[in-house]
């Protein structure tokens, strides 16, 4: 698949009945359309400066339903898998529209799947998954799944500094949001974690995020662990 160039965005933009097209094959008989017609849409928003064209796509009915199927196609081979989850990561990039996302359940699908992708895949699920925690809705969706949060933890230094990066974020947001979380990710082991990253060679974001998530969890830690030691305050190796 070629990348498209800005002309070529632009003739799709101008066409509106095009990107119903798209949206339609989405859901055909053959997963190969359904693979090739998410690779055009992520194309033209990858392709595109266009912020007005980015939002018409990602608001277009039935996008996210199609794109989200082939995620969640047993069938779906490797190359489909890279194909859905770039094109849902374009696609959540547009703030106004995440909701739709979460409507067509991203949440899930993303959880489930997170396993089966590879490296930089699964970095991209895991930054959709923390854009998606950024409204009120995805963390709801999130958190509602009992393998979210044990999921997350067991993600921070195992894939990349960059998958580490996202699943600290997302945390951060559910943890911030819910006590219920709170208290999942202390079952899931978060303390042990979190300790290793602020120590680790990870980013700094990371480790502002891992820092910020400390201090919200500390009332959730029992009183005799780590996390509420006299040591504990001196673990902050990054300034806010």
């Amino acid at each position: 698949m070629f990348p498209l160039t800005e002309l070529d965005c632009v003739a799709i933009s101008s066409e509106p009945e095009r990107i119903s097209y798209l949206a339609d094959l989405l859901f055909h008989s053959s997963i190969e359309v359904r693979v090739n017609s998410a690779a055009l849409i992520e194309n033209v928003i990858a392709g595109t400066r266009s912020s007005d064209l980015r939002l018409q796509i990602s608001s277009t009915e039935i996008i996210f339903e199609g794109v989200i199927d082939i995620l969640k196609n047993p069938l779906s081979s490797p190359r489909a898998l890279k194909i859905g989850i770039k094109a849902l990561f374009s696609l959540c990039l547009v703030k106004q529209t995440r909701h739709k996302a979460v409507s067509a359940g991203a949440a899930e699908t993303l959880i489930d799947r997170l396993a089966d992708f590879d490296k930089c895949d699964a970095e991209r699920a895991l930054a959709t998954i923390e854009l998606l925690c950024r409204i009120q809705d995805g963390c709801a969706a999130f958190a509602a799944h009992a393998l979210t949060v044990p999921l997350l933890v067991k993600t921070i230094l195992k894939i990349s500094d960059r998958a580490t990066e996202y699943a600290a974020g997302a945390l951060l947001a559910l943890c911030s949001a819910s006590e219920q979380s709170q208290k999942e990710a202390v079952c899931a082991g978060i303390l042990t974690q979190l300790l290793l990253l602020v120590q680790s060679d990870c980013t700094d974001r990371a480790k502002r995020k891992a820092q910020m998530l400390l201090k919200l969890l500390r009332d959730a830690w029992p009183e005799d662990s780590v996390g509420n030691s006299d040591d504990f305050l001196y673990s902050e190796v990054v300034p806010f």
